[in-house]
């Protein structure tokens, strides 16, 4: 593990991380304010408090924001994680040396370094963290008989999955796969009285809805809004697609992206196409392999629905804009993981040095891919431009790749990428505004206010609205700006940039009148 993700410790903050940790006010709270983030949403970063109060604590630690501390956390929680795996697969494997293969393939499986490299990753590890901890307990739960520690075992079940949901709101798969596990342990034999089990199951499921309540209801309106909405592309071939490029870079992660949007990865087009039937045949496959398996209580069966499962909530069954992504694998990955240390655990009993040996060659490889791509994620600079020569139409792989040349001073670098860009995608509000920043910032007032402009015309949000203030009165523009600021908050009232904006020009003028009033006196 060190070997693999050592590295990550010496890395910067990247994409996300800026607005999620370093410009969140909320990680500099003191925790003793922690349930405060339970009660509400701070406005401006996704809701999930588990992962939002983990940021509190190693803003605690180290007495600051320092990239090294948060780093240093992802490694211990996707070593927890790990272990938690191997527990599990302890209890459903049954044989050392294929428990041991499972939890080490996931451990440095190469989609993991994503996660692991990149702080804003904590929404997976601590998901498969608390949903590892919740299954073992569960597991442990569908063996007992005796009353009370079958009560003890459900309540730290339903305790683990909250805690899960408020890390990511994947989690509500958890009663799914909860149920594969149930459906191994009673083909097995070993039931435990079924009638309880799903009883058991139904009451945690109303539980969990009750946490989904608390914490996404919102997300979930949304959501169901979104169902009725055009989708992204042509289904049932977009999801297909999807699912089918998540099985491809699990047992094949060679090629990895940190953008999958189109013109990177290529939406479908027709309604099925040659992708999608592929897609769809082996996911048919794997869950049709899944089906028998489970019947005949292996826990392989339950790896390899549980791959598919975990994976429909980011399937595009909903559209997103987030077409992939590999940190969305982490949790589905384990199902892999379990299934393969099934099938190696079959195969030591047969003969255990070959399969030691190829198993050992095995992971050696992919540790060695997880290392090189964690190296990948060190800053802004190096990832985008990974990403950039392997994907040369990413629009988003341009438009961070020039923000992160910006902030480095490297302003005509910035601009080139930017206008590529815009030639590419012309419609698209944050890579004007970077533009028009960055043009501002060379002097060329002209090119700053007319691409301003024109992200407004785009998106007339008070956001929108507001910069074009903030470009128009560092232009020299005080009266149109002052306009444009009041334009935005009649669009919203409680716009801090439009407000910050109206200040400003409201001391510039007390400062002019003082003056005047002194070269006067």
């Amino acid at each position: 593990m060190a070997v693999v993700y050592g590295g990550s410790l010496d890395h910067d903050f990247v994409f996300d991380d800026w607005h999620l940790v370093v410009g969140n006010a909320v990680v500099r709270w003191p925790l003793s304010d922690a349930p405060i983030v339970f009660e509400h949403r701070p406005g401006g970063v996704s809701y999930r408090p588990v992962r939002m109060i983990s940021y509190m604590v190693d803003h605690a630690v180290a007495g600051g924001v320092e990239p090294w501390v948060f780093h240093a956390s992802n490694v211990v929680y996707h070593s927890i994680a790990t272990l938690l795996l191997y527990a599990l697969a302890v209890q459903t494997i049954g044989v050392w040396g294929g428990a041991a293969f499972a939890a080490a393939l996931w451990a440095v499986h190469p989609l993991g370094s994503e996660v692991v490299a990149y702080v804003s990753g904590r929404r997976d590890l601590l998901l498969a963290v608390f949903t590892f901890g919740g299954l073992l307990a569960w597991w442990r739960f569908c063996g007992t008989r005796d009353v009370l520690p079958r009560v003890a075992l459900l309540v730290l079940t339903v305790l683990a999955a909250a805690m899960a949901l408020g890390a990511k709101e994947n989690a509500a798969m958890f009663p799914a796969l909860a149920g594969l596990l149930f459906a191994v342990h009673a083909r097995r034999g070993g039931g435990g009285g079924s009638p309880a089990v799903w009883a058991a199951l139904g009451l945690g499921g109303l539980a969990l809805w009750g946490v989904v309540d608390r914490f996404y209801l919102e997300r979930v309106h949304e959501a169901l809004d979104r169902l009725g909405q055009e989708p992204l592309a042509p289904q049932p071939a977009l999801s297909l697609a999807v699912l089918g490029q998540y099985a491809l870079v699990s047992v094949f992660p060679v090629e990895l992206l940190a953008d999958y949007r189109e013109p990177a990865w290529p939406l479908p087009v027709a309604v099925l196409d040659a992708r999608s039937l592929v897609s769809g045949g082996v996911i048919a496959v794997s869950i049709a392999l899944g089906a028998v398996l489970l019947w005949r209580g292996r826990i392989a069966g339950a790896g390899l629905v549980w791959f598919t499962l975990a994976l429909l909530p980011v399937a595009q069954i909903v559209p997103y804009r987030e077409i992939v992504a590999e940190h969305n694998a982490y949790l589905p990955l384990a199902g892999l993981a379990l299934a393969a240390g099934d099938a190696v655990a079959s195969l030591l009993r047969r003969s255990v040095v070959p399969t030691a040996t190829v198993c050992a060659l095995l992971l050696v490889a992919l540790g060695a891919r997880a290392h090189a791509r964690v190296a990948d994620w060190a800053d802004d600079e190096t990832l985008w431009s990974v990403t950039l020569e392997h994907a040369p139409g990413s629009l988003r792989a341009k438009h961070n790749l020039a923000s992160a040349h910006a902030r480095k001073g490297r302003l005509r670098k910035a601009r080139v990428l930017l206008e590529e860009a815009v030639v590419q995608e012309p419609n698209t509000p944050a890579v004007l505004e970077t533009l028009a920043t960055v043009a501002g910032r060379l002097g060329d007032d002209e090119t700053a206010l007319r691409v301003a402009g024109r992200a407004v015309e785009i998106e007339p949000t008070a956001h929108r609205i507001a910069f074009l203030g903030w470009v128009q009165l560092t232009t020299g523009s005080e009266e149109q700006a002052r306009r444009t600021f009041q334009r935005a908050l009649e669009v919203d009232r409680g716009n801090a940039d439009a407000t910050r904006g109206l200040e400003q020009i409201r001391a510039r003028r007390q400062q002019r009148r003082r003056l005047r009033r002194g070269s006067v006196h």
